[in-house]
């Protein structure tokens, strides 16, 4: 195991490693971002593609469904993914995740095409069954991390996402708007998603260097993901903070899912609007993981970063109830952005430290399928009640201040106590 790792520090530029990997991450969150304002789109109670075939009671279940399933599918696949990674490698399973990922994009394009919801979920569920690619880039990083440098590596995704959305989410909403061209469409977002992916997948093949050079053999099964999420809530080290992140995960996701439907409701935006919000919203992940998160994770331990930061932002859902112009609503949502963006990162820093190197990708694979888990339960909340479009913010303020009270009991109070 010596001999191992000092092969790896001697051959693995841990700097040049990360750049490499913030491009990957950054062409993955590209595409994605390309693609994320058209799914609302499609379930809109008026001139939308599937307006005319469901009735508006339902559009709202069906597109959270749609979402959901993504997650659902990562639930399962994700683990699996990243138990891989730990056996064959992060660049063999980088570029299949991504391989795949075309496939399936092309699935959902034939959906919207012929006007077909199931084809429209089994491309969805199957891209989240190889949703794990973000799991592996989280792994590459721990691969060349030292412990306390992690948390401020792991917000290298945050910045990769941020960047993608920037210009993603922003050509994303413009490319699906037909009333700017009419060569534009739902579709064309996500012809352009594969085109970059395809980009990546040659990058990853001709400059990223394997990271993992502690490989392990372990059984691997589809049960993995939900027998990891009951394994993160069994086990008396893990699960307090596992509880906390399902807590927070729920609220961001309900959030984001219901956010586009919130501002064109209440603010009128139109498609090209919704993308730029989205792109702002990536600026702001930029700025935060980029500029703020680095020196706040050199000075502070992250259970203090955590103690502050989950109160401040479970408030922070209430302020996006007051602003009644287009400004006041960018500054309230980049405030909650600026939260998310500093609490996921420091979490993801606790649970991968408490692991060993050689299990990285499981132990991350663990806090993907509890991550995926909380993403999917919006569905359960909507299936049994009719909501508006407000309810995700007092959803999650409640729910976040929750997480707030379980953290600063389990990891400040009785730490204290037990020293006392």
């Amino acid at each position: 195991m010596k001999n191992q790792r000092h092969l790896q520090e001697t051959t693995l530029n841990p700097k040049r490693v990360l750049l490499i990997i913030f491009i990957t991450n950054f062409l993955d969150m590209l595409g994605f971002g390309l693609v994320l304002p058209v799914f609302g789109f499609l379930f809109e109670s008026e001139n939308a593609l599937f307006s005319e075939i469901y009735e508006p009671s339902r559009l709202k279940f069906l597109y959270l469904f749609l979402v959901g399933s993504y997650s659902i599918g990562t639930l399962i696949g994700a683990p699996i993914l990243g138990a891989l990674s730990d056996k064959y490698g992060r660049r063999k399973m980088l570029i299949f995740a991504y391989s795949c990922n075309i496939i399936f994009y092309l699935v959902f394009v034939s959906g919207i095409l012929l006007v077909s919801y199931p084809l429209l979920y089994i491309g969805r569920v199957c891209a989240g069954l190889i949703g794990g690619a973000l799991l592996i880039v989280q792994s590459a990083i721990a691969d060349v991390s030292k412990p306390e440098e992690k948390t401020k590596n792991f917000g290298i995704t945050g910045i990769a996402f941020g960047l993608g959305f920037i210009i993603g989410a922003f050509f994303g909403g413009i490319l699906s708007d037909d009333t700017i061209n009419p060569a534009f469409g739902y579709q064309v977002p996500f012809y352009v998603s594969c085109c970059v992916t395809f980009t990546n997948i040659l990058f990853i093949i001709f400059i990223f260097r394997e990271t993992n050079l502690f490989r392990t053999n372990k059984p691997i099964s589809p049960l993995t993901g939900p027998r990891n999420v009951l394994k993160a809530f069994t086990n008396p080290s893990l699960r307090m903070i596992f509880i906390v992140i399902f807590l927070m995960t729920t609220s961001f996701n309900f959030l984001i899912q219901f956010y586009q439907f919130y501002v064109r409701e209440y603010f009128a935006f139109s498609k090209s609007d919704v993308g730029q919000l989205f792109a702002a919203i990536g600026v702001c992940v930029a700025l935060t993981q980029g500029l703020l998160l680095r020196p706040i994770s050199d000075n502070f331990a992250p259970v203090k970063v955590l103690g502050v930061g989950l109160l401040l932002f479970s408030f922070s859902y209430l302020i996006l109830l007051m602003p009644t112009t287009t400004f006041y609503l960018y500054l309230a949502t980049f405030l909650v952005v600026i939260f998310q963006g500093i609490t996921f990162p420091t979490t993801l820093s606790i649970v991968s430290n408490q692991a060993d190197k050689s299990i990285q990708g499981e132990t991350i694979g663990i806090n993907q399928a509890v991550q995926s888990a909380a993403a999917a339960f919006p569905i359960f909340i909507v299936a049994l009640v009719d909501v508006e479009y407000t309810f995700p913010m007092w959803f999650g303020a409640t729910l976040t201040f929750a997480a707030w009270l379980i953290f600063i009991w389990f990891f400040v109070i009785q730490p204290k106590r037990k020293k006392a």
